[in-house]
């Protein structure tokens, strides 16, 4: 039994960058034997291990024969006859079919290492094309090594094409498709991620929402300006996170910002659905869309009614992780170039406004002798004189002055 290094470790460990992750594959192992060394299983489809120790990922050398449609549709052979080039074969690219044993030395069938040096992104066989995962696995990898001068060579490139007009990426589950996109997060620039799958026509299929942000060179240039800042990434990006920075961008896609039907809500609605997004998340973008898209803003008397009713709507009182999202669209807001009326007194007042009224509560009215069936009345009625007193102390004038 033979064990080798394979895989993203060895490619980083030649281009001299730092190893996180290493994996290794086991040549002529058995799985009765990798019980019996204490490692513990954990593939379902074929055997991958955790060392008792290290928790690395140990896997039996296997093949695999495509025998139906999407990325699960393979047949696993993990019979311990399995040679190490047999099992580098089927890999994806060149630089991951590289492995490396114990002594150091380097096992190179297929000239991973001479495409490291020569920045060449390149795929091993024809087996690439029978796995529509690998075509965002290629991406990302480009995503990231392309500050190291590395490019996509035209062959692999034209198997990328071919798989996607063969509709293979329709097989794939929107939780994979995101899974893969948060490996991206925080390691690779997403706006060249996103671009190279516009490019290649993948967003139509895995992303249309995206797709029709790209399709608008304003929207595309605050799509570029967010993704290239690299205090974006600090929010902590995540599916929601996605989902907001769609809905934010298809709102301003109107010369004034925001469309006069409800276009941004069916985009934003369509997205929550395919990736399966709680519910809550379309309800809370659906009421700020309604805050956004309405123009409340004639006196202080109406913008504190409207104000209310949305903090009521959204049930902001409990919903903590609202705040939290409404927190990180505001910053996102930040982060662009925009002098929109709207969006200034989100970044000023709405906030201010939340903690003030905040803490009225039915313990607050009890304090001041309120009690029975009339106190969720008198909540709303200090809660509205509240926002409507601290926004006559402030300079709205700019608000309620026609554009």
């Amino acid at each position: 039994m033979k064990i080798f290094l394979v895989g993203g470790a060895v490619r980083d460990k030649l281009l001299g960058l730092n190893i996180r992750d290493k994996d290794w594959v086991i040549v002529g192992g058995t799985y009765k034997k990798m019980i019996n060394l204490g490692f513990i299983p954990i593939g379902n489809d074929f055997p991958v291990f955790l060392h008792p120790i290290t928790y690395e990922e140990y896997a039996l050398a296997r093949t695999e024969k495509k025998i139906n449609k999407g990325y699960k549709g393979f047949l696993c052979n993990f019979s311990k006859n399995i040679t190490l080039k047999e099992d580098l074969y089927r890999r994806d690219l060149t630089i991951n079919a590289i492995a490396l044993d114990k002594k150091g030395i380097y096992y190179d069938f297929f000239g991973g290492i001479n495409d490291i040096k020569n920045r060449i992104i390149r795929h091993v066989s024809y087996h690439f094309s029978e796995d529509p995962l690998r075509v965002l696995r290629i991406i990302k990898i480009y995503s990231f090594y392309y500050k190291f001068g590395f490019y996509i060579h035209k062959k692999t490139l034209l198997l990328i094409k071919k798989i996607v007009i063969s509709g293979e990426l329709l097989y794939l589950k929107s939780e994979r498709i995101w899974l893969e996109t948060k490996k991206v997060i925080n390691k690779c620039n997403l706006y060249i991620y996103f671009n190279l799958l516009n490019k290649l026509n993948i967003n139509n299929i895995i992303y249309p929402e995206i797709l029709l942000i790209f399709n608008n060179k304003k929207i595309k240039y605050y799509f570029k300006f967010i993704f290239n800042n690299k205090n974006f990434y600090k929010l902590g990006l995540n599916l929601n996170l996605l989902c907001l920075f769609i809905f934010f961008n298809h709102s301003i896609l109107s010369k004034k910002y925001f469309c006069n039907k409800d276009y941004t809500l069916n985009i934003v609605y369509s997205f929550c659905q395919r990736l399966k997004l709680p519910k809550k998340n379309y309800i809370l973008f659906k009421y700020i869309y309604f805050f956004l898209k309405k123009n409340f803003f004639f006196n202080n008397k109406i913008l504190s009614i409207f104000i209310l009713n949305l903090f009521n709507k959204i049930n902001i009182w409990r919903n903590k992780y609202i705040i939290n999202y409404i927190f990180k669209f505001i910053k996102i807001i930040n982060l662009l170039p925009l002098k929109n009326k709207i969006f200034i007194f989100l970044k000023k007042y709405f906030f201010k406004i939340y903690y003030i009224i905040n803490n009225i509560k039915n313990k607050y009215l009890i304090k001041l002798g309120y009690y029975g069936i009339n106190i969720s009345k008198k909540i709303k009625f200090f809660r509205y004189k509240k926002i409507y007193y601290f926004l006559k102390k402030e300079n709205l004038n700019f608000l309620y002055k026609k554009n």
